[in-house]
């Protein structure tokens, strides 16, 4: 799917299906850390399943707020939720689903509202933000 959006670097996103095996697989190792460290604004340690399951339910109906409050969201997000990230049991579709939905996350917050962490970016739920830290242990 072309992300069908401007971009903040003017450049488009790469389709998922043209980037390299190898890069693609490495992302579907990773899924779903890009989401969630957007999720909970911080480099993620463990997420309980259930807080995760519950996060991502919240996430969707604040996504589909935006997209009824504001139609013209859906060039940025299309198909993409978080719950295609979350439950998808395939790794490559979940971690093609994470590629899209994060970028536009980003994009839609940093365009829309000056940070994809602003309090006014109400897709985000920011009471969740570092809940999950991963602990430093190089102290």
């Amino acid at each position: 799917m072309t992300s069908l959006y401007p971009r903040e670097d003017g450049c488009p996103l790469p389709e998922w299906q043209t980037l390299p095996l190898d890069m693609r697989a490495n992302l579907a190792q990773q899924t779903p850390y890009r989401l969630q460290t957007i999720m909970y604004a911080c480099d993620v340690g463990t997420v309980p399943p259930g807080a995760f399951a519950a996060d991502v339910a919240a996430a969707d109906r604040r996504l589909q707020a935006l997209l009824d409050a504001t139609p013209a969201a859906r060039q940025y997000f299309g198909i993409w939720t978080f719950a295609k990230v979350a439950h998808e049991p395939d790794p490559m579709r979940a971690a093609e689903a994470e590629y899209y939905l994060c970028d536009a996350l980003i994009e839609y917050g940093n365009q829309h509202h000056g940070w994809v962490w602003d309090p006014s970016f109400a897709v985000l739920d920011h009471t969740l933000h570092g809940r999950y830290e991963r602990p430093n242990t190089l102290q």
